[in-house]
C-alpha cells in the first residue's frame, strides 16, 4: 500500500505512546536515536547528542534572538533541549502531522513551563502557518524521511529561511550504490514498516536542496556512533517469517518489523544515519 500523508498520521497516533512506553527513557519525550561519541557517557546525553549538534548549528547563523522551527517535531524533546540553551531566542515552533503528538508535547511544554515560548501545531510541513523569510533556522530530525515528495519540503523550507538561514537535518539516507537482492529486501521492510518513502541519497536530498537555493555546508555521516543491535541475518530473516505472519494488526507490529530491518541496513551499509546543514542562498 502507498505512503500517504494520512497513512504517516495514523501510523505515529497509534504508535507513539507505545514508543515511549518501550524505549525507557519517556522522562526525555524522545523517541529519535541515541549516539554515542566521544566523550558521551549517559543515555541521556547519547539522546541529546543530535540536539546539540543542531543547536551548535542555530548558534552559528543566529547567537541571539533566533527564529526557529522544528518541522516534524514528534513530542517536541529537541525544542525541550534546544530552546531553553539558546540566548533570548523568539518563540518557536513545533509541527507535527499527529495529533496525538502535537498534545503531547502542549501538555510537556506546559509542565516546563515554556507554553508561552514554543508553540506546537498539528500540521503538514510542506505548509508552514508562517511568513516567508521568517526564520533564522529550520531544522527535522527523522522527518523528512517521511516526505511523500521531499522535493515540497525543501521548497517551504526554503521559503522560510532568511538568505543566510540554516536548514539542518538529521535522517536517513540510502548508500549510493547498487543494492543486492537481499540488501533490496531489507530495504523495502524498512521503507514499507517505518512509512519513510522519503529516504533517498544524501545527494539526491543535497541537489533537491539545491534546487531551492538551499547550499550544503556540512556532511556528516553519524552511522558509526550507532550501537547497533543487527542480528545474524538467518535469525533476523526468521523473526521477519513469523512477524509477518502474526495475526496481530497493530501498526506496531510493521514498525518492530522495520526496525529490526533498519538494523540489518545499517549493518550491512545499506542506509546511513547523517547530519546534513544548507544554508539559504539566493534564489
Amino acid at each position: 500500500m502507498p505512503v500517504t500523508t494520512d497513512s504517516v498520521r495514523t501510523y505515529y497516533d497509534k504508535n507513539t505512546n507505545p514508543f515511549l512506553k518501550f524505549s525507557g527513557h519517556k522522562k526525555a519525550q524522545n523517541i529519535h536515536r541515541s549516539l554515542w561519541a566521544d566523550g558521551i557517557r549517559t543515555l541521556e546525553e547519547a539522546l541529546n547528542f543530535s540536539n546539540s549538534l543542531i543547536l551548535h548549528e542555530i548558534e552559528s547563523t543566529a547567537p541571539s534572538h533566533a527564529r526557529i522551527a522544528d518541522l516534524g517535531c514528534g513530542v517536541g524533546a529537541s525544542l525541550f533541549y534546544i530552546y531553553p540553551r539558546l540566548r533570548s531566542p523568539a518563540p518557536a515552533l513545533g509541527l507535527t502531522l499527529s495529533p496525538v503528538q502535537a498534545s503531547l508535547a502542549k501538555e510537556s511544554a506546559a509542565q516546563l513551563g515554556l507554553q508561552d515560548r514554543i508553540h506546537f501545531a498539528e500540521g503538514d510541513f510542506i505548509s508552514v502557518p508562517l511568513p516567508g523569510g521568517s526564520l533564522d533556522a529550520v531544522y527535522s530530525v527523522e522527518a523528512v524521511c517521511h516526505a511523500v515528495d521531499p522535493e515540497n519540503y525543501f521548497r517551504e523550507a526554503s521559503r522560510l529561511l532568511r538568505k543566510g538561514g540554516r536548514l539542518i537535518l538529521v535522517d536517513d539516507y540510502q548508500a549510493a550504490r547498487p543494492f543486492t537482492k537481499h540488501e533490496q529486501e531489507w530495504l523495502d521492510v524498512f521503507l514499507e514498516g517505518w512509512h519513510v518513502p522519503g529516504v533517498r541519497t544524501a545527494e539526491q536530498t543535497v541537489n533537491s536542496a539545491g534546487e531551492n537555493g538551499l547550499r550544503l555546508k556540512r556532511n556528516e555521516e553519524l552511522t558509526p556512533h550507532l550501537r547497533l543491535r543487527n542480528l545474524p541475518d538467518f535469525l533476523a530473516s526468521a523473526l521477519l517469517f513469523l512477524g509477518e505472519r502474526l495475526p496481530i494488526k497493530h501498526p506496531i507490529v510493521p514498525s518492530m518489523l522495520g526496525s529490526m530491518a533498519l538494523q540489518q541496513c545499517l549493518h550491512l551499509k545499506v542506509v546511513e544515519y547523517r547530519l546534513l546543514v544548507f544554508e539559504k542562498i539566493d534564489h
